[in-house]
């Protein structure tokens, strides 16, 4: 275990503003190129801003879908009705999870927890929690801090998600992140880390790192390292998890690459229609999955 993951932090040692805790140290992580690429990325992502835009009268104020899709992938598998306590979800983003399992699935919770880097996105989840009222019943804590340090106590949660998040943060951090994250969860919680990691073995990845080899100069600090089935499953054993939950699953999405859809973001001729195009069977599944999807087994 990590030093750092021995640190501990609480929420009343961050600075509450206009509905966002922010830590102490805010000034700092501004200046970091981390935050300031998700801050930049958050202003435009998938077009969540236009729920801003929006008149009262547009269709997207009253089908969240309009605005979000319907996420798909192990939140199917997630149960009807599903209460509990706490739930924290780690890169919450503008809220497109919790409000997709509130309004599908039914999911209740009394505390949310949404922790991000992009202050951008953390105030269009406000915007979006005012539109939609999703967890209706629960007390929001949105968090606008680095995913490495959780300040939440032990056992304190009974819920932990994520969705196409980890596969952004750097290796030791992320370790670190699953050990804070065993350590918050109370024995017997839940966890789904939705699309969260990438394959290694995915074609598609193993040409973007060729060419990223090519050249080292002007990296792209949100595209790092990929994974294995067997070293995600080692990496959550490492952490601690399974002495809160005893069985997980960590299987391949039913996303498939052998083209990367662009390249130094130059577009692929034909690369979306080739993928799309790919059903594979057996072991192929793990070498062609674009990526993997952990999850507790008590869903």
């Amino acid at each position: 275990m990590s030093q750092l993951a021995n640190t501990k932090i609480r929420l009343d040692d961050f600075q509450f503003r206009d509905g966002i805790y922010f830590p102490k140290d805010y000034e700092q992580l501004n200046s970091t190129e981390h935050k300031q690429k998700w801050d930049k990325i958050g202003k435009t992502y998938y077009g969540s801003q236009k729920i801003e835009k929006a008149a009262e009268t547009s269709p997207i104020k009253q089908d969240y879908t309009l605005l979000t899709g319907k996420p798909g992938g192990t939140w199917n598998k997630l149960s009807l009705n599903k209460s509990v306590d706490s739930i924290l979800e780690i890169g919450c983003g503008y809220g497109r999870i919790p409000l997709h399992l509130s309004k599908d699935k039914n999911l209740r919770c009394q505390n949310y927890y949404g922790l991000d880097i992009s202050e951008p996105l953390l105030r269009r989840l406000l915007k979006c929690k005012q539109e939609y009222d999703f967890f209706p019943d629960a007390e929001f804590h949105i968090i606008c801090a680095s995913a490495e340090l959780l300040p939440l106590e032990d056992n304190s949660i009974d819920f932990v998600m994520s969705n196409c998040v980890f596969m952004h943060i750097p290796d030791a951090q992320i370790r670190n992140l699953l050990v804070e994250i065993s350590r918050v969860l109370k024995p017997g919680g839940i966890f789904i880390f939705n699309h969260s990691f990438h394959n290694k073995s995915c074609p598609s990845h193993i040409i973007h790192n060729f060419v990223r080899r090519l050249n080292p100069v002007n990296q792209n600090p949100v595209y790092l390292k990929q994974y294995s089935g067997d070293e995600i499953k080692a990496m959550l054993t490492a952490s601690g998890i399974t002495t809160k939950c005893p069985q997980f699953t960590v299987e391949p999405t039913e996303e498939y690459a052998i083209l990367p859809q662009k390249i130094k973001g130059i577009p692929v001729p034909f690369s979306e229609t080739i993928n799309r195009s790919i059903k594979p069977s057996g072991s192929m599944k793990e070498t062609l999955a674009y990526g993997y999807s952990a999850y507790s087994n008590n869903l």
